[in-house]
């Protein structure tokens, strides 16, 4: 049978009325058949290398790590997929310091992960220095598929050494993304100087208003920080063109958004324990809806096979290199002796130990516990392994102010244990004494004791958190800050640069 001109006309424009109606439904569907840009921020902050799940007090199994992050960030792209809602992957910075994998590999296993995962952009961080420029420009930038942002670092000739912004093309619905990255310009006291003494770290907020001078006002603008949550809300009022601030730095967990000016601000605490989620809908360049949230990494989520299987492969080379020798003592370092390193009387080893921190944190006292040394160091060569043995906890180097009277109650806390107890501290740059049973200082640092006086003190993360009954480092603490620089790391640096461990070394150690 043949059809007529006309209703073959008819058929053809029939066909066409309903793609052009699919089409708009389609658009309905997605949400943009009225330029309205859905949008899912995921974002992870300070990491510190914790790669793999951790236990920690309080939960019934393992939590945390790229595995599980990986787990739920593929959950939510497919979900985003479907609604038709476009999805970023930010880190805000630390990817370096906290855990072995970062002494071993220094970035290199956390960038390889990263790019696994598909991030799109990072932000530097203070402690990503922690092992050089040329470490952060060679063994993580260079191998990084994703942007390292920060429009505030340059070199003292005036280079800007990171990409300064990074830009996000969305052609459905059309709209441009601005992506400013900023840096602590506090880095190079967070930091060991020599390791940035060539770099300048300019002022946060002149820099991003500098900077978003050229923005378009339907430009939606995301600032990307490591400047920790007070900074982030100072920004936020000095730069109102900023619409999301993404943070990290000060390690707060933000389980809901906080808005300051225009800026919807998140950060997702630390230690790879939260996904952050962010899910805005915004009009010409500005959010006009939002919702956010923490997705706890709890012992539910089970992790992702792919990420798993490349930390095994890093970790087999890492458990070789443990056997490497870093150094040599002719003295037995003491730590494993109980009744020594849990006394109340000092080690050679726990002085040592306790030295570092104290040179690391510009303190004028260590004080940690006994219980965190777990071995000697044997006369002869030192692998890094017996390091790891030797200080086996992911502690961290944690500096506060304490006023003389509370030192002077830590110290009587510590002597009331009974020896072999954990608490038992070990120190450094303290004199003190006992008369009557009741502690008596007689010099912190340089200066003489007085009760009211307030003195930089050096500890661990577990004690700073009232571990051993400690809680008047939690407590009493002022201007606490956690600079996530492994114990151990220390440490093994110590002795590598002294390479030989002498008496006179050890007698040379001042205070």
């Amino acid at each position: 049978m043949k059809f007529a001109p006309f209703h073959g006309i008819r058929l053809l424009i029939a066909i066409l009325i309903a793609l052009v109606v699919a089409s708009t439904l389609c658009y309905a569907d997605n949400g943009n058949s009225d330029g309205l840009l859905k949008l899912t921020i995921l974002h992870m902050n300070d990491p510190h290398a914790h790669y793999v799940p951790y236990s920690k007090e309080g939960s019934s199994g393992l939590i945390g790590g790229f595995g599980k992050a990986r787990t739920v960030i593929s959950e939510v792209q497919a979900q985003n997929r479907e609604l038709g809602r476009h999805t970023l992957i930010f880190l805000a910075g630390d990817l370096l310091m906290g855990t072995p994998f970062s002494t071993a590999f220094k970035g290199q296993l956390g960038v390889t992960l990263m790019n696994e995962m598909q991030f799109d952009a990072m932000v530097i961080g203070n402690h990503d220095f922690d092992y050089g420029t040329d470490n952060l420009m060679t063994n993580v930038k260079s191998n990084a598929k994703f942007p390292l942002i920060s429009a505030n670092i340059k070199t003292r000739s005036g280079d800007y050494i990171f990409q300064r912004t990074l830009i996000k093309n969305i052609s459905n619905p059309k709209s441009r993304i601005v992506v400013l990255g900023l840096t602590t310009p506090d880095t190079p006291v967070t930091t060991f100087p020599d390791n940035v003494k060539d770099l300048v770290f300019e002022d946060s907020v002149r820099t991003a208003q500098e900077v978003l001078l050229g923005a378009d006002e339907r430009d939606l603008v995301i600032a990307l920080t490591h400047l920790g949550v007070q900074e982030d809300k100072r920004l936020a009022q000095a730069c109102p063109r900023i619409d999301i601030i993404i943070g990290g730095h000060s390690h707060t967990p933000l389980f809901k958004p906080v808005k300051v000016n225009n800026a919807v601000i998140c950060q997702a605490g630390a230690y790879a324990q939260y996904i952050g989620k962010l899910d805005v809908e915004v009009q010409d360049g500005r959010v006009v809806k939002y919702s956010g949230e923490l997705i706890s990494l709890g012992p539910e989520i089970n992790e992702d096979l792919q990420i798993a299987s490349i930390i095994d492969q890093f970790k087999s080379t890492m458990d070789s290199s443990l056997n490497s020798v870093i150094g040599d003592t002719q003295v037995l370092l003491e730590g494993g002796l109980r009744s020594a390193v849990r006394s109340g009387r000092g080690t050679n080893l726990g002085r040592l130990i306790a030295y570092n921190m104290a040179v690391s944190a510009r303190s004028e006292v260590t004080l940690i516990n006994g219980g965190a040394i777990r071995a000697s160091l044997q006369k002869g060569n030192i692998t890094l392994g017996e390091v790891y043995t030797v200080l086996p906890f992911p502690d961290t180097v944690v500096k506060m102010d304490l006023s003389g009277a509370d030192i002077a109650e830590v110290l009587q806390r510590s002597a009331g244990l009974p020896d072999g107890s954990g608490g038992k501290l070990q120190s450094f740059g303290i004199e003190y004494g006992f008369e009557d049973g009741k502690v008596k200082i007689t010099r912190i640092g340089e200066r003489g004791f007085e009760p009211e006086k307030a003195y930089s003190v050096a500890t661990n993360n577990f004690l700073a958190a009232g571990g051993d009954g400690y809680i008047v480092f939690k407590e009493k603490g002022r201007n606490i800050y956690d600079s996530s620089i492994l114990v151990s790391d220390l440490l093994v640096n110590y002795i590598k640069e002294k390479k030989d461990i002498t008496q006179s070394v050890l007698d040379s150690i001042e205070r």
